[in-house]
């Protein structure tokens, strides 16, 4: 019988910088946006005052006066990452990160080949990481994906939902839930389906199919799968490498010019932050392979200060990177360019609208371009590519 594990860690910026510091522990903290003026992560303390994410750090300063406001330590947190899934791969090959704070364990057969229980696995897992990070993880563990991921996140912090392998019992903890706990129901088709009067996972997994269409669109089927408790997605063991976004590109003659070089990168990051905003992830790190005409390759990495799912944040980084990486007056004939560190969920409004401005205006010209093609719509680099014949 599957076993499955969705972990999740618990406010988990902020825990780190706790965890991290003495003296920050029991105290209302904040991880303040850089530039942005927004609150990235709130600790428990914080959030007993009402302080959220996204919330003005001004306004969190107003409902909490003690409240310790603390830059973001990205570096800091993609380590306690790490630490936290070599924990995790020390109880089961079978592990797939979903991001820098959650991912899924399959313990299936772990009580037959290990001696040990699911749930005592759980249990021990979630003292490790408790004991050795001072951090904590909520978890939900399950017969399927849907229902061990929901389970971790609804009793928080440091909380272990168990759903009994039954259906009925499934269905009882799964059918009087809100819609919105179902994958891909977002704010908007949420309030969608409330106004038609879907309020409950039951209530969507008893809809024909014609009529839930007219309201979820093609996701509709898939939808009501999950509201019937149907899931087989496998865990998908993935290792950092993987958790990537990347594309390369060889060319048909090697060459040295270095405006095609530079406007080639910038378009083959264009065609990962498509795939990108699609998963609703965000990156930190991006990544450029230069090949030489004589196979020699060099490649390097730089970081923003924050994640971003925005492509023009990326490309002083792309031509950074290639003056660097080309150190050889020799031809290149293939470059490649990968986007990591990946952020689940850390993308927020700007206190000026500014980012979500740009971000906008990325959607849109991405949804020109899938309408009317390519040509409809160029950036200067893409011009300058079709204009070029290498």
């Amino acid at each position: 019988m599957r076993a499955i594990i969705h972990f999740d860690a618990d406010a988990f910026f902020a825990s780190v910088e706790q965890a991290a510091d003495r003296r920050l522990r029991g105290r209302p903290i904040a991880v303040g946006s850089l530039h942005r003026g927004i609150v990235a992560s709130a600790s428990y303390q914080a959030r007993a005052y009402g302080i959220y994410t996204p919330m003005p750090v001004s306004r969190a300063r107003r409902l909490c006066p003690d409240l310790v406001v603390v830059p973001p330590h990205f570096e800091l947190y993609e380590q306690f990452s790490a630490n936290i899934f070599g924990m995790a791969e020390e109880v089961t090959p079978a592990v797939e990160r979903q991001g820098i704070d959650e991912g899924y364990l399959d313990l299936t057969g772990t009580q037959r080949c290990l001696g040990r229980d699911p749930q005592e696995v759980a249990h021990k897992l979630q003292a490790n990481v408790k004991d050795w990070l001072k951090v904590t993880i909520s978890q939900g563990l399950a017969r399927n994906k849907l229902l061990s991921q929901i389970g971790s996140k609804l009793y928080k912090p440091d909380g272990l939902t168990v759903i009994p392998p039954r259906e009925e019992d499934e269905l009882a903890f799964l059918h009087p839930l809100p819609v919105y706990w179902l994958p891909g129901v977002g704010p908007t088709l949420a309030r969608l389906m409330q106004s038609a009067g879907l309020t409950t996972i039951g209530q969507v997994s008893a809809m024909p199919l014609d009529w839930l269409t007219e309201l979820a669109g093609s996701g509709a089927a898939r939808l009501r799968d999950f509201a019937r408790n149907r899931d087989d997605r496998p865990v998908v063991t993935t290792h950092e490498e993987a958790l990537s976004y990347g594309h390369q590109e060889t060319f048909d003659e090697d060459t040295t010019d270095a405006a095609f070089l530079d406007a080639k990168l910038r378009q083959l990051a264009d065609h990962a932050f498509v795939r990108l905003r699609a998963d609703g992830q965000q990156i930190r790190t991006v990544s450029v392979k230069l090949r030489y005409t004589d196979m020699d390759e060099h490649q390097g990495q730089m970081s923003l200060n924050e994640p971003t799912d925005v492509e023009d944040d990326v490309y002083p980084l792309l031509s950074q990177l290639l003056k660097r990486l080309w150190d050889r007056r020799v031809r290149i004939r293939m470059v490649q360019v990968r986007l990591s560190n990946v952020y689940q969920g850390f993308r927020q409004p700007d206190l000026f609208g500014v980012r979500q401005t740009r971000r906008n205006l990325a959607v849109a010209c991405e949804t020109i371009r899938r309408r009317h093609g390519d040509q409809a719509l160029m950036r200067a680099h893409d011009l300058l590519l079709a204009t070029r014949s290498h």
